[in-house]
């Protein structure tokens, strides 16, 4: 079995995982804290995309406009996030800058959308990897200037999210790159992308795992 195969199926874990993590928080929904209600929404969001991306692929041989929606509903889903949970409050720089980064990448979206692979050319992901790690370290600044007391499991997602975010920055700059180069280059790539991202979700769920159990077992007493 050749390496490009073993990759191909290795991919198909990730519905599963993701289905998992989804099964477990609705399992625990109604212990959950927000924060990982909202967890729980993303991993449905994940879940959504790479089934649409998988049919997508299937039927038209082309899956990559599918990346750049996702990127939009990631910028999002993370700036009403950090709004929610993090800063607590409105940050309205943030919430312009992704108004505009909502106008640009649907603007990616209507004119990408009938591109051939070998001439897709696309920023939202490193857009929204970007903004999103920007937004962890003015959160991590804001912390200490303010000398706020942050629980360590907030801390530790937020370092999560930027340690994970900007691995997808370097990843996905040079996506142009990537798709028109050899074969042998792209695996390489597209191993890194999936160790990467089976470990962000395997993470994620088991954060939210561990939260139901935990709320569970202390409102039970």
């Amino acid at each position: 079995m050749s390496f490009f195969r073993i990759l191909s199926i290795s991919t198909a874990i990730v519905p599963f995982i993701l289905l998992f993590g989804i099964l477990k928080g609705i399992q625990y929904y109604r212990y959950l804290k927000t924060d990982y209600k909202l967890l729980v929404v993303y991993l449905i969001g994940c879940f959504l995309a790479d089934i649409s991306s998988r049919i997508m692929g299937e039927f038209y041989k082309n899956n990559l406009i599918c990346m750049v929606a996702f990127s939009l509903f990631e910028l999002l889903f993370f700036v009403y996030y950090y709004q929610t949970c993090f800063f607590k409050r409105k940050v309205w720089r943030y919430l312009i800058v992704a108004l505009i980064g909502t106008i640009y990448i649907g603007h990616e979206i209507y004119t990408l959308i009938n591109v051939t692979p070998e001439y897709f050319q696309t920023y939202s992901k490193t857009f929204t990897a970007f903004l999103i790690i920007i937004m962890g370290i003015d959160f991590f600044i804001e912390s200490l200037k303010e000398e706020r007391i942050e629980s360590s499991s907030t801390m530790r997602r937020n370092a999560i999210f930027i340690f994970y975010f900007s691995l997808n920055l370097i990843l996905f700059l040079p996506i142009n790159f990537l798709i028109n180069v050899s074969s042998s280059v792209k695996f390489y790539f597209w191993l890194i992308n999936l160790i990467v991202t089976f470990s962000f979700y395997i993470i994620l769920t088991k954060k939210i795992w561990k939260n139901g159990l935990t709320q569970k077992q202390l409102q039970r007493g």
